[in-house]
């Protein structure tokens, strides 16, 4: 789906592509202590036999923890990330949408839907309120304490696990201090576990113009800053494509239109596709219509549940939108974001295809839905 032809350059004009400028610009205050072995250990995978956290993968508390997840990740392989795939393959995979990388706002750390949904995709960029945090954390886990901190890891999975979405709430104890103090560790535990190499990182922040300014590692005043970001190289399993993504920690309500620096950013690589799962229905809102009105006027694709832009903003002349599932009425408390005139394009049932899974805030409890808009005539990037 993303275009990795005429665009290449301007996929890694950021120097994306370009190994030896990433590497020159990776964080290594902590030689020992690499982003793989984080990302392996707290996903309950081996790591290397003489890497920092080699002694405490022998410990019964982090092999019970290894051997959980490993089991919980296998059954819900089968149950739900296959079916995923398996529209994946069958809805987007023979979409050439002319976009150079894939853009989810309001993402927190989900870099696993990301990746199933886009599969082919070398740059990600995700944003969120919550803040990118480090590994600082890791640096202590003992045998006295690992028990509790891989218990706290397990349960911070499990909203993702079985609701498909990380709860806001939930995200503001765990990832604010309790068990990190950022979205980082979620992160590089996810791509692991999905089956991904993490290759190296590097903590930055936005210029005025929007060009990524290498710094250390983040200090505890580091969520105040309005443009932090991390930049994380990876590669899948038996695939050394490399493939990049950023989190940035920044508002993407009012900010999003106050500030430049982060909307800059993003015009660097141009037309994106993206991708809006459990956003709060804040897309809806007036304090949010910078950030509507730039995926509205920059993406070539948008793949969405109910709680992203409102359906009444695809202009028929401008936007070919398919539906899948079923629409139902949003949960408490939004239930004022019901959409009558979705319902009455769900109820068509002219243009509704089979959805396969549950996700979203009503997963598995009531029906799901999701939302493909395809760009009637793509724009190349700017």
């Amino acid at each position: 789906m993303i275009l990795v032809g005429l665009h290449a350059a301007l996929i890694f004009v950021h120097g994306c592509a370009n190994k030896d400028g990433f590497a020159q610009r990776v964080n290594r205050e902590k030689q020992d202590l690499s982003a793989e072995d984080a990302a392996r250990f707290l996903a309950g995978l081996p790591g290397r036999s003489d890497g920092w956290f080699a002694g405490l993968e022998r410990t019964p508390a982090w092999q019970s923890y290894a051997a959980l997840l490993s089991r919980t990740w296998g059954e819900l392989d089968t149950s739900h990330f296959q079916p995923v795939r398996t529209f994946q393959e069958r809805e987007l995979s023979s979409i050439h949408s002319g976009s150079s990388f894939v853009f989810y706002p309001f993402s927190g750390p989900d870099v696993l839907y990301a990746t199933l949904f886009f599969p082919n995709c070398r740059l990600f960029v995700l944003a969120g309120l919550e803040p990118v945090g480090s590994l600082r954390t890791l640096y202590d886990y003992r045998d006295n304490n690992v028990e509790a901190a891989l218990r706290g890891w397990r349960n911070s999975l499990s909203s993702l696990f079985f609701r498909s979405f990380f709860v806001t709430g939930e995200m503001d104890r765990e990832f604010r201090g309790r068990i990190a103090d950022g979205l980082l560790p979620m992160i590089l535990l996810l791509l692991a576990r999905s089956g991904h190499s993490v290759d190296g990182m590097a903590y930055e922040r936005l210029s005025p113009s929007g060009e990524f300014v290498m710094h250390g590692e983040p200090g505890p005043d580091a969520e105040k800053s309005p443009t932090s970001g991390v930049e994380i190289e990876f590669h899948r399993e038996n695939d050394s494509t490399s493939r990049t993504l950023y989190y940035f920690s920044t508002d993407l309500a009012a900010g999003f239109g106050r500030d430049p620096r982060f909307p800059r950013f993003l015009h660097r690589f141009g037309m994106c596709d993206a991708l809006l799962k459990s956003a709060s229905f804040l897309p809806h809102w007036r304090m949010c219509d910078s950030i509507r009105n730039y995926i509205l006027e920059n993406s070539n694709l948008v793949l969405q549940d109910d709680t992203g832009v409102p359906f009444r903003d695809f202009e028929a002349s401008k936007w070919d939108v398919q539906l899948f599932g079923a629409y139902s009425h949003p949960d408490r408390p939004f239930q004022r974001e019901y959409q009558r005139d979705l319902a009455k394009a769900f109820q068509s049932k002219t243009n509704v295809r089979k959805l396969g899974f549950s996700l979203g805030y009503g997963a598995g409890r009531r029906s799901s839905s999701l939302m493909l808009a395809k760009r009637i005539r793509p724009l190349s990037p700017k």
